[in-house]
């Protein structure tokens, strides 16, 4: 039985995607399929096989899943209280600056979405921040953070797996 603690790599991932994530210019790894948020599962992935080398245990898929699925849940939440703090300490409505990217790029909106949105913009204006925004932002999070970590935890396995054989 493997007793090896999984919480360390779980907060590297984590610290990963989230600082990937957060840091300008270095997020724009993200636009490639997610590659910052796989590299935090790949991350977690390293730490655990590295603590696994010492204690003389083998890697596996379902520990190295649970490891990405972990740490993409942990910087889900991280990073959407994150955007929730800047959007309250911002002046701006980001709700209004994407319709104005839309109008000048010549892209319509139907009107049924364009009443939505007027309606969250409003908010932000109002209140400075958005309820129907902030849920949004949050259950997207919850939903890619953990999925690409979990992905990228895989290929992790796979590939450090693949890695140990070679030197066997």
């Amino acid at each position: 039985m493997n007793t090896t603690n999984k919480l360390i790599p779980v907060v590297y991932g984590a610290f990963t995607m989230t600082a990937i994530y957060i840091m300008p210019v270095l997020n724009l790894i993200n636009v490639f399929c997610c590659a910052g948020i796989l590299l935090g599962g790949f991350t977690g992935v390293y730490i655990y096989k590295k603590q696994l080398i010492k204690s003389g245990s083998t890697l596996n898929a379902k520990d190295g899943g649970m490891i990405g699925l972990l740490s993409g849940f942990l910087s889900a939440i991280i990073v959407s209280v994150f955007g929730v703090m800047i959007s309250l300490f911002s002046q701006s409505n980001p709700v209004l600056e994407f319709l104005n990217t839309l109008q000048d790029a010549g892209i319509t909106i139907p009107d049924e979405m364009n009443v939505h949105l007027e309606s969250i913009s409003n908010d932000f204006n109002q209140k400075g921040y958005s309820l129907t925004f902030i849920l949004i932002s949050f259950i997207s999070n919850i939903i890619i953070f953990p999925l690409f970590g979990f992905i990228g935890a895989l290929i992790g396995v796979s590939v450090l797996n693949k890695n140990t054989s070679r030197q066997n």
